[in-house]
């Protein structure tokens, strides 16, 4: 077996360099746009949004998103990953790197100028002849604030002391909840009655995916609207970690009307998708997983649960429990595929990965199309992808 990914790094080069733009300091950054200014203003190719206020990353740089300006109908609205922490162990910049704090130098673009057009893979690949995105307007919202887009709190973690240094406190702004609403605020303004919208994220950026669209179908009431998790459906039991009342997750969705049918002992991710596809019957929701993502398996073991069994029992229990609670609807989907690869829709393998004779471009090609698709499932997920002739997974 292949070595297991850091479980920082889970997202490509190019897509890294878009987050080290997000929180790269004032001077290197491009120049941002007019909050203001309307969607015609926007250049060709990637345009900096700065929105200010309350917005931050968890260090407190100033938090931006990105815009790719095509087709104002048909609008992608992206939530990227970067981990998560919870405690003072994972969220202590000094200890072990579980989540995406701000610019890292390693990463930074060294001139904090935008990627360049057709950097990106998988569904930003634009100039792809098989994406089915590719003349879709696109929302880029970066992450950095370890709380997986659902966070509003500040917390401050108590560090205990060691033999290098005495007890101290970090302060975390988990705020990746007000940032995402702040870009959700802008693409209101700026896209005001697009047909479709389709809401997705990778990894910490899979989790509140439905959350997202849920403000979307509110929004947007004659629009057809699909979110898809990717990433992320393996996570099962957060009663030990609880990293929701680390975030303030509860109190931030508290608006939501069926929210209330959840509170901190029974919160869990598959909650989110079960409470949004009760309140949006019209809406689709949807998840991609391989059934030993590595870094899924990664985060269950730092959060101290039992994986022993592998990802794919984890899977399909979750799988269960949001059918069981969907019982006579018919909007919500997954795709489990085979395999240890860590999310799809920004790799190279967007457009070859296939599982029971059915390639995830294609599966995610019918959804974009708002045609009526499946359940796929690998089996009982033993066979490598190279076996399925999609060559050998690597990570980023």
């Amino acid at each position: 077996m292949k070595n297991r990914h850091s479980a920082i790094g889970i997202v490509t080069t190019a897509t890294l360099a878009l987050a080290a733009l997000a929180c790269a300091p004032a001077e290197e950054a491009p120049e941002p746009v007019d909050l203001e200014a309307p969607l015609a203003d926007l250049t060709e190719g990637w345009n900096t949004i700065t929105p200010g206020g309350s917005t931050t990353c968890s260090d407190g740089s100033p938090f931006r998103f990105f815009v790719r300006k095509a087709d104002s109908t048909r609008l992608v609205f992206y939530l990227q990953g970067g981990g998560s922490c919870w405690n003072a162990e994972t969220c202590d910049p000094r200890s072990r790197r579980t989540y995406t704090r701000t610019a890292i130098e390693e990463i930074r673009s060294p001139s904090g100028a935008a990627p360049e057009e057709g950097a990106l893979h998988g569904i930003a690949a634009f100039n792809h002849p098989e994406n089915p995105f590719a003349d879709h307007s696109f929302v880029f919202v970066p992450y950095c604030t370890g709380d997986v887009h659902i966070g509003d709190r500040d917390t401050v973690y108590e560090v205990p002391a060691t033999e290098e240094e005495p007890a101290r406190q970090v302060t975390i702004h988990h705020r990746g909840y007000t940032n995402g609403r702040a870009a959700l605020d802008w693409t209101y303004e700026h896209f005001p009655g697009p047909e479709t919208v389709f809401i997705t994220g990778s990894s910490a950026g899979s989790i509140p995916s439905p959350v997202y669209a849920r403000h979307f179908a509110e929004n947007y009431p004659d629009a057809r609207v699909t979110a898809l998790g990717d990433g992320a459906g393996g996570y099962r039991d957060l009663t030990g970690a609880r990293p929701h009342e680390s975030w303030g997750t509860l109190a931030a969705l508290s608006h939501f009307e069926n929210m209330n049918e959840v509170d901190s002992d029974n919160f869990s991710f598959e909650a989110l998708y079960i409470q949004a596809a009760k309140a949006h019957p019209e809406a689709t929701f949807t998840r991609y997983d391989t059934a030993e993502d590595d870094v899924q398996i990664r985060f269950l073991e730092i959060a101290g649960a039992d994986v022993s069994g592998g990802l794919q029992p984890l899977l399909d229990a979750n799988e269960a429990d949001i059918d069981a609670a969907l019982e006579g609807q018919d909007n919500y989907r997954s795709y489990i595929a085979a395999g240890e690869l860590h999310t799809i829709m920004l790799r190279p393998q967007f457009y070859t990965y296939e599982s029971d004779g059915v390639k995830i471009r294609d599966w995610v090609a019918s959804l974009a199309a708002g045609e009526a698709v499946d359940d796929v499932h690998c089996g009982d997920c033993t066979g490598s992808p190279a076996a399925m002739g999609v060559g050998e997974a690597t990570g980023p």
